[in-house]
């Protein structure tokens, strides 16, 4: 009974051991299960979302350009389709699922003969057209009013919609039903085309076109004022497919997208399905995150154009074990682990009945030991001796701290070696055994240190801390340090040496990585500026001995900070990674590449009588350089900007050829960029200009050289100035008046334009105040702020305390910005524009149309004031293209409410065209170049205005 009861205990530790590991196993898999659903629902939900707002974002662009093909009908009296052909082209071509442009034209029975015949005369056989019930066109019987398709864009493949009277289609009248009841646009219910009678999956936007000063304010005021509509002919499967294509979001075969145009429990409202339909599933008994065959279902409503459209995503079958291997991982680890722990807690207990045997058995072993040590007292005496003659060999051991220890006889060869160094040297006993140590080594032989260590050992001295290298049977070479001293016998006869030795390969290959260090850069591994100097004296003296050129070639990599700035110094350093493989694999072996600070990298390329230098080898750098470089997930393209200096036998110093080298780099670089330049002694002439004119500039400030002048900014519906633009210059009393294009981009590059930019921010915002108390109260003062500033983290305060110091009321200072300042960090840069309206100040956007241009941009930013740009006015009198952007931009300014302000006007014609256009304001030298604070002052005073407005004369 109790041999039974011990067997059980063994058993029961093994038995709780297994039960806690599958209760642990069975906590992890439920938890790891619960994380791979939430994950699994949560990628559901962003990829859900991320189509889902493709394609509102699509259809509010759809919106938003039939907006604009409807205010050209509203501007523009009468459109020409020559006018309306030009206006449309592009916006098919940006959307091409729109299938096509319309005006549709409000025609009673009286006009229609008149019509017919109008158009008849461009195109023969026209007639008014309707679509039959079996979906054929047939001639419109009379009626009291038609709707009819009078302008279309494109033509082709849209032929059979010409002439065709939509208002008897229901879908149409109930659109525009909608549209005179609330006043807004309309979109229509899937119908069919008269292009393609057999489908019934397109759309129909639809805007009003009233006649021009009537009013719009009720139902019948709009159905009277009605003359037509403008409409975006849209197939919806085409819409739908574009904008998801357009976003790189078809690429998902698990999630499955389907698009109602209408309530989803109607039938043929589902006008797009991606991927198969989910089959039904039955709720699994278990909780959700263990249900194996997971799904998901999202459904968003969204209006357009007063139809409610319906997305659902729904997550299809995917491969099971894909997302479940984690937990069936831990669920498979759990079971074996608690098997393996059981298994060896009843080996543990088994070794412990095992050992207290043992236990047992020694004890008595001991007893009999007790009786036998007597004998073994008279043993150990006769030991003693021996043991004091080995204690005097073992401390002196002890003093020499060692790895193993080592015995030579009187011929130097080696008698004894313990393991340890066989195993670290990896090293066969029998090579070294019987053997000297240099003829182990034979490398002895040749090295001066080697020489002096046979020559000691000869002469039987001792030696310490000689290092040797061996290589082991595996190939690697590793470093040794040994010691050692002559053995004499009593009567002091040579027996020998011995000695201890210990493995330094770490330390050997540490001091050769300090080495490495000290002349490489760490970043990209190549030679640094140490290294490189010595590499181009020793180019320089074979250029020297062969007579040969040698060039030095320094490249500059170009909006290498663009990349630190918006994705990290991390891709930063990446990219820098990336330049120097290529410059390597891009010049000979025998060409040095080294790396001399930032993004600046030089090559030395030596002439050989076989090898000609030629500029095709830089023509090589730049072509590797400019492959596109993948950095987080998205391609670059660097170029490079690259000055050569070439040297000749007895020519230019070593110190002079890579400021020559960077002297070309920089006339590279002016150039344009992305592009190669050789040294001239001119450019270093240009160079010493460069330096002066900074030089001079970092003074200018502190000796009061810059002076604003101001340009009017003149009203177009009374002639009068109601503003003016600070414009900097800088009075050199040896330069004279230097010229912007002269000084601006350098005072960028080295980050003065952010003082002189604050100065010219208080001395407007004086002036402005100045001019107000003098009695022009109206006037507003517009300052431009450059990239610099923009990114300066004090930027509001500085606007806030110029405000301040001059008194000047925040409404009447105008800070003009470039797109581009914003556009590297969209996020950000919309805080700091809300940041800067809080102060009361009005934003303008300088140079629009030069830049991004974003519709969706515009309307999230606070601006005021749109400036279109001087490239746009130059040609508005003669180009057609640029006449109808500008048009298209004032009537965008004024759709979102912002001022528009023509700048660069010249003549009479430009003048002229942008009043009839309606734009607001115009700024150029037409009215008055830009003068100084006095010159402004007076033409004040003087009440200076345009000839063909009303004058309005400012009184002090």
């Amino acid at each position: 009974m109790a041999g039974r009861r011990r067997r059980l205990s063994h058993y029961g530790a093994a038995a709780l051991t297994l039960g806690a590991g599958l209760a642990a196993t069975a906590v992890l898999f439920v938890s790891v299960s619960a994380l791979e659903f939430g994950k699994m629902e949560l990628g559901f939900q962003q990829r859900a979302n991320a189509r889902m707002t493709a394609i509102e974002r699509g259809l509010a662009d759809a919106e938003e350009v039939l907006n604009v093909i409807n205010e050209l009908f509203r501007t523009v009296q009468p459109v020409s389709r020559e006018q309306f052909h030009t206006f449309s082209a592009p916006l098919l071509q940006r959307y091409p699922f729109i299938q096509a442009f319309n005006y549709h034209r409000v025609l009673t029975q009286a006009e229609r003969p008149d019509f017919e015949a109008s158009m008849q005369a461009r195109f023969p056989g026209f007639r008014i057209t309707e679509l039959s019930a079996e979906g054929k066109t047939v001639p419109a019987p009379e009626r009291p009013y038609y709707n009819v398709v009078e302008y279309l864009e494109p033509m082709r493949g849209n032929e059979p919609a010409l002439g065709l009277n939509t208002g008897n289609n229901v879908h149409v009248r109930g659109a525009i039903d909608r549209i005179l009841h609330n006043g807004r646009p309309s979109a229509t219910e899937q119908l069919q085309l008269a292009q393609d009678p057999a489908q019934h999956n397109s759309f129909i936007m639809i805007m009003p076109v009233y006649r021009p000063g009537m009013p719009t304010g009720t139902r019948d005021e709009r159905h009277a004022a009605w003359v037509g509509d403008t409409a975006a002919v849209i197939r919806t499967p085409h819409l739908v497919h574009t904008i998801l294509q357009q976003n790189g979001l078809l690429d998902d075969a698990s999630l499955g997208l389907s698009v109602y145009a209408g309530d989803p429990s109607e039938n043929g409202t589902l006008v797009y399905r991606h991927g198969p339909l989910p089959a039904d599933r039955k709720q699994h008994w278990l909780h959700r995150w263990l249900d194996f065959d997971y799904h998901g279902s999202e459904m968003r409503s969204f209006d357009v154009l007063g139809r409610t459209w319906h997305i659902r995503s729904d997550d299809l079958p995917r491969p099971f074990l894909a997302d479940h291997l984690g937990s069936l991982g831990t669920l498979l680890g759990g079971l074996l682990f608690s098997a393996l722990g059981a298994a060896f807690v009843h080996t543990l207990v088994q070794r412990s009945r095992r050992v207290q045997w043992l236990v047992d058995a020694r004890t008595a072993d001991l007893q009999r030991s007790n009786q036998r040590l007597a004998e073994d007292v008279a043993s150990r005496k006769r030991t003693e001796r021996a043991l004091q003659e080995s204690e005097h060999r073992f401390r002196r051991l002890l003093a020499l701290s060692s790895d193993w220890y080592w015995e030579q006889d009187t011929q130097f060869r080696f008698t004894h070696i313990t393991g340890g160094f066989f195993e670290k040297g990896h090293v066969a006993k029998e090579n070294f055994l019987g053997r000297t140590r240099w003829e182990c080594t034979p490398e002895l032989y040749t090295s001066s240190a080697g020489r002096d260590h046979i020559n000691k050992v000869q002469a039987r001295l001792p030696f310490s801390n000689f290092e040797y290298a061996i290589v082991g049977h595996d190939g690697a070479t590793r470093w040794f340090n040994t010691s050692g001293e002559p053995v004499y016998d009593a009567q002091g006869e040579f027996k020998g040496y011995r000695g201890t030795g210990s493995e330094i390969t770490e330390r050997k290959e540490a001091e050769q990585r300090i080495q490495h260090i000290a002349h490489h850069d760490v970043l990209t591994g190549l030679p640094n500026r140490v290294l490189l100097q010595d590499r181009l004296q020793q180019a320089i003296a074979y250029a020297n001995r062969s007579g040969l050129p040698m060039w030095v070639v320094l490249i500059d990599l170009d909006r290498f900070k663009f990349v630190n700035d918006s994705l990290g110094h991390k891709a930063g350093d990446q990219l820098l990674q990336t330049v120097a493989s290529r410059l390597q694999s891009s010049v000979r072996e025998s060409d040095t590449v080294a790396r001399l600070s930032g993004d600046e990298f030089v090559a030395i390329l030596s002439q050989y009588p076989d090898e000609q230098l030629s500029p095709a080898i830089i023509d090589r750098v730049m072509k590797a350089l400019a492959q596109p470089v993948l950095l987080e997930g998205k391609e670059f393209f660097v170029t490079c900007s690259i000055g050569v200096a070439v040297y000749d036998a007895g020519g230019t110093p070593a110190q002079n050829l890579i400021e020559h080298a960077d002297i070309a780099m920089y006339s590279a670089k002016k150039l344009g960029r992305n592009t190669y330049q050789f040294y001239q002694p001119a450019m270093n002439d240009e160079a010493q200009e460069r330096l002066r004119i900074e030089s001079a500039l970092r003074n200018a400030l502190e000796r009061d050289e810059f002076v604003l002048h101001y340009q009017p900014q003149v009203d177009l519906a009374s002639g009068a100035i109601v503003g003016m633009e600070a414009l900097l210059r800088w009075q050199h009393p040896e330069l004279g008046m230097v010229p912007p294009a002269r000084f601006i981009s350098l005072a960028e590059e080295t980050g003065l334009i952010v003082p002189i930019g604050a100065w010219v921010l208080r001395t407007a915002c004086q002036q402005a105040r100045t001019l107000r108390d003098a009695g022009f109260r109206d006037l507003r003062m517009a300052v431009n702020l450059s990239a610099r500033q923009f990114a300066q983290p004090e930027l509001v305060s500085t606007i806030a305390a110029a405000l301040e110091q001059s008194g000047l009321p925040p409404s009447a200072l105008e800070l003009e910005l470039t797109e581009s300042l914003f556009m590297h960090d969209v996020a950000q840069g919309v805080n700091l524009l809300h940041e800067l309206k809080s102060l009361g100040v009005a934003l303008s956007i300088d140079d629009f149309g030069t830049g991004y241009s974003s519709l969706s941009y515009l309307r999230n930013f606070p601006i005021d004031v749109l400036k279109i740009d001087r490239s746009f006015v130059n040609d508005i009198a003669t180009d057609a293209d640029d006449a109808a952007i500008v048009v298209s931009v004032i009537a965008l300014a004024h759709n979102l409410e912002l001022r528009v302000i023509a700048e660069g006007v010249e003549s009479e014609e430009q003048l002229e065209f942008l009043r009839r256009h309606g734009c607001d304001e115009i700024q150029g030298f037409y009215f008055s170049r830009p003068v100084d604070a006095s010159a402004m002052r007076q033409m004040l005073q003087e009440g200076k205005h345009l000839a063909s407005a009303a004058p309005r004369r400012l009184r002090a």
